[in-house]
């Protein structure tokens, strides 16, 4: 029964055209702006946390833009992986560096993709120009988990599920000429991290991007897509070369390096960044878990 109200929900909702899955998505992101909970209250956290020369008053206003664009880009993936064609058409509008994304058709390359616009955008043009292996988590709804990696698929990416993948297969893949996305701001666990500045507090933070362009001597290329912010039904896509400061061998200097650029990023349209995440959830010595 569940499955087929999903099936029929997200049936209708791919009918109806972005504009309105932006409009819903906002909604639902003013709704939990005006009610207690979970994603409200993270966010909210973390945004006083890294804008700590921000007044009371743009923090909050920060916070409901937030919860705004985090709505679009939650239901929007329904429609983007419905309508991949329109990826690489009608929707696309500016891309800054392409010559770095064609590269990677010819050299594995590490995309480090943070949690910022509509990842679901990006992931989908970089396939269409290179050997690049999409991970994900599956979903509860084994039928979301199928829609999502036709979706992923649908421009020529490979999709392989966090709970298969091991690092073997990663380096193997990069050998072979193919190009991978990773996520540099999701918490590790155990010993897959070091604790390194963002926003000024120390965060946990995964060395797998500096570790694993080290040891295979390949590129690393930043790489995101953002809803344009004087038309959300246009996007713009961006790659930047990492500093050089991600290949040293002293991985606090890597890792500070990593962060420093995502901040940079983030600091262009922080209401696109997903706030809602606890990144700050293993605190280092002698700071307070903040949630």
């Amino acid at each position: 029964m569940n499955t087929f109200l999903t099936k029929l929900s997200l049936g209708f909702l791919s009918c109806l055209p972005l504009s309105a899955h932006h409009r819903l998505g906002k909604f639902i992101g003013s709704l939990l702006f005006i009610f207690n909970n979970r994603n409200k209250h993270i966010a909210e956290v973390n945004i006083d946390i890294c804008f700590t020369k921000l007044s009371h008053a743009s923090k909050q206003e920060l916070l409901k833009k937030n919860l705004q664009e985090n709505g679009k880009t939650l239901i929007e993936c329904f429609w983007l992986w419905r309508h991949p064609q329109k990826v690489l058409g009608t929707l696309l509008g500016n891309i800054k560096n392409y010559e770095l994304l064609k590269r990677a058709s010819k050299q594995g390359t590490i995309f480090v993709t943070p949690h910022f616009g509509s990842w679901e955008f990006g992931a989908l043009l970089t396939a269409a120009n290179c050997d690049f292996l999409i991970l994900y988590a599956p979903s509860k709804s084994e039928y979301i988990t199928m829609l999502s990696c036709q979706g992923r698929s649908s421009t020529g990416g490979t999709v392989i599920s966090t709970n298969e993948l091991n690092a073997k297969h990663l380096i193997q893949h990069i050998k072979n000429g193919g190009s991978v996305g990773i996520l540099p701001d999701q918490v590790p666990d155990g010993n897959g991290g070091v604790y390194s500045s963002f926003f000024g507090r120390q965060a946990y933070t995964s060395t797998l991007v500096c570790k694993l362009a080290k040891k295979l001597q390949c590129p690393i290329v930043f790489g995101y897509a953002l809803r344009n912010t004087q038309n959300s039904l246009r996007y713009d896509a961006y790659y930047y070369e990492a500093p050089k400061e991600v290949y040293s061998d002293n991985i606090i200097i890597a890792t500070d390096a990593l962060n420093k650029k995502i901040e940079s990023f983030i600091n262009t349209v922080p209401e696109q960044y997903v706030w809602g995440y606890k990144r700050f959830k293993n605190p280092a010595p002698g700071d307070s878990y903040p949630y």
